[in-house]
């Protein structure tokens, strides 16, 4: 059971990436989108793969994660279980608590300003924004060290 379990975590974690890495594409096309009608789609684009891909990989990978570590014998007194614990619920955190719902206003401002026929003060504010695409790079970045840290398992 616990092999199967493994199986489901990698594949939630690559469902993560997915996510996470197509994002980062999606917002650099949403920066270069030349009309609002082409932005609001790129914003609705990235609200899908934030729902569909993001929420749900890192909700199932992580969870799946935890229960691992002490099921394939590791303890959370390693040095590499304690740094991915804390690097994931940082990573958490920071979607649940910022990135997604700042998603979810920017998309709301968007067709709010396409029913308006031009952007929105609000969506400008938004969509000028710098940290958001900071912190979902950093995110990405952190999946990328986390494979390292589940491959690796430096200090075993």
């Amino acid at each position: 059971m616990t092999t199967l379990l493994l199986f489901v975590h990698v594949l939630a974690a690559l469902w993560l990436a997915a996510g996470s890495f197509a994002g980062a594409v999606v917002r650099a096309q949403t920066r270069r989108a030349g009309d609002l009608a082409a932005k609001v789609l790129h914003l609705r684009l990235a609200w899908r793969l934030t729902s569909i891909y993001t929420l749900p990989g890192a909700i199932v990978a992580g969870l799946l994660g935890f229960y691992l570590v002490t099921a394939r014998g590791f303890r959370f007194a390693t040095g590499w279980v304690q740094v991915s614990a804390v690097l994931y619920l940082l990573m958490l955190a920071v979607t649940l608590a910022y990135l997604t719902p700042r998603l979810r206003r920017t998309l709301a401002a968007a067709e709010a300003s396409l029913a308006a026929g031009r952007p929105t003060a609000e969506l400008e504010r938004l969509a000028g924004a710098k940290l958001p695409g900071i912190l979902a790079d950093v995110n990405a970045l952190g999946i990328v060290v986390l494979t390292f840290l589940m491959v690796v398992k430096p200090g075993t």
